[in-house]
């Protein structure tokens, strides 16, 4: 059952960009209108993509240095969320955590600590949460640190572990998860956000139809978007948890297909959501009675949580 202080219903709004590469401002001024009008249409949410300031082009080096501004947008989504009493899911944003710091001199070939990490920004323009990349796609392995790695790297320095890496925020809306991207493929990572109480989840991600090699494609050219859909459906049903994935868009000759969407056990694909890779800014509404229905009929939550449980996961046994 929900809390008296969590909405029934929310409407959300899916910033589907398209985000100019290595223009910062020009990226953030653009999510900035979006965001806007998904306010004054009455959001209590908005959601933007992943890299959505920068873009995914690694090998350049003015990605790796814009990571120095990392904080600088963050504080500009937390004005705006305060001045629209709106809260904001920013995408993701990459910072650098490297100790000690690479310095001006040492330019962008200086080894760095990079970090992808999404951040809920809530209607008084207040942190309450924040969630570092964990599963990374195999491309962006020689670039970023996982939040696995880094907690790991930082044991040596004053910053606190989480025991997990899948923490759970307390928010206007409700307990609240956040995963990125190619953490859709790992349903162990919704189980422990579900098992923390997360009753929404919330997934920016930088996903294309050319994320699949040439051999691939030629079984079926669309391959990413059915991986997309098909796993979003699943993740809802056998979590009983609203999905809000928030995907980027651009050239359709680069792959980039779009397909922001909300999905919820029962009714699958809330309406409204996108189909192609339009950009643009949707508000969908979230009616979250129907996770307590899904709930109250498949009780996957419940069961979850008897002292017997019967499924787990030990790191050495062979399956």
């Amino acid at each position: 059952m929900s809390s008296p202080s969590e909405p029934r219903a929310f409407k959300v709004a899916l910033v589907q960009t398209s985000p100019k590469v290595l223009d910062a401002e020009h990226n953030f001024n653009h999510a900035s209108k979006q965001i806007r009008r998904a306010s004054a249409q009455g959001a209590s949410l908005a959601v933007l993509p992943e890299y959505h300031l920068m873009g995914w082009v690694p090998d350049d080096p003015s990605f790796a240095l814009s990571a120095d501004d990392a904080q600088r947008f963050l504080r500009r989504y937390q004005d705006l969320a305060a001045e629209l009493h709106i809260n904001i899911c920013a995408g993701t944003i990459v910072s650098d955590a490297s100790t000690p710091k690479p310095t001006l001199l040492d330019g962008a070939k200086a080894k760095r600590t990079l970090l992808n990490t999404s951040y809920f920004i809530d209607h008084d323009g207040q942190i309450v949460g924040a969630y570092t990349k964990t599963n990374l796609w195999i491309p962006e392995r020689q670039h970023l640190t996982s939040s696995v790695d880094y907690a790991h790297q930082a044991k040596g320095h004053t910053e606190t572990v989480a025991a997990s890496p899948h923490q759970v925020f307390n928010t206007p809306l409700g307990p609240v998860g956040i995963l990125v991207c190619w953490d859709l493929a790992f349903p162990e990572a919704f189980r422990q956000l579900v098992l923390a109480g997360a009753k929404i989840i919330i997934i920016p991600s930088y996903w294309t139809l050319s994320d699949m090699s040439r051999e691939g494609l030629a079984y079926n050219e669309t391959c990413e978007r059915l991986f997309v859909q098909s796993t979003l459906t699943t993740r809802a049903f056998e979590n009983t948890a609203a999905i809000i994935y928030c995907n980027a868009t651009g050239p359709r000759e680069d792959g980039f297909f779009g397909c922001s969407q909300v999905t919820l056990p029962i009714v699958g694909t809330v309406p409204g959501s996108f189909t192609d890779g339009e950009e643009d800014m949707r508000v969908i509404d979230v009616d979250m009675r129907v996770v307590e229905i899904a709930e109250q009929n498949y009780q996957i939550r419940k069961d979850l949580k008897k002292d017997n449980w019967h499924y787990g996961y030990n790191k050495g046994a062979k399956l």
